[in-house]
Order: structure tokens, then sequence, then C-alpha cells
């Protein structure tokens, strides 16, 4: 059951990313859309587990750039903090452009 815990959360955080980066794509009112695009690889903290004696780890501080990095016989996981913040982003961008297509109309 750990293992497949452990295997769930580090097939989990390239989702988010993927989709932040397609909606960051997709949006064109978005200024510094480059800048949100490398952002939304961006991932907080390490949980780690190592599948031969099923130990846990959590690193809260590490700051990741393209996931946790790969090892052998150790599942890890980011939480995809830029992912959210460019999700965040993309929202505000697209309600100002609704609220400027609708006050010109």
């Amino acid at each position: 059951m750990n293992e497949t815990l452990a295997l769930a959360a580090a097939l989990a955080w390239p989702l988010p990313m993927i989709v932040a980066l397609y909606f960051v794509a997709r949006t064109r009112t978005l200024k510094l859309r480059l800048i949100w695009a490398v952002l939304c690889f961006v991932g907080v903290g390490v949980l780690w587990m190592h599948t031969a004696s099923g130990k846990w780890g959590v690193v809260p501080l590490a700051v990741n750039i393209l996931g946790p990095g790969q090892q052998p016989g150790v599942l890890k996981s980011t939480f995809p903090a830029g992912a959210v913040l460019s999700l965040i982003a993309v929202y505000f961008a697209r309600r100002k452009a609704k609220a400027a297509a609708a006050d010109a109309a």
C-alpha cells in the first residue's frame, strides 16, 4: 500500500505542470508568458520513498525545476507551486480580458 501511494504521488505532480503550461500558452493576454511558462515547472518540497526499505522522507524547503529528480529505487514527488501560481495568473488575466471586452461592448 505504501508503494502504491508513493507511486501515485510520483506520477501525479507532472500533470498540473503540463496543464498549467497549456493554459499559459493559450492565454494571449498574459504578460511575460515565457516566464510564466518556465515557472510552471517549478516545484517546492520533496516527498520521497525508498522502495526497498519502505522509508519515507520529506524535504520541505527544496526548490525543484523540472521535478524532484530521479534515482533508481526511490520514488519522489514535489508540490507544483509554480504551476499553481501560473494558473492563478492565467485566471486573473482571463478575467481582466473578459471585463475589458464587456466594457468595450
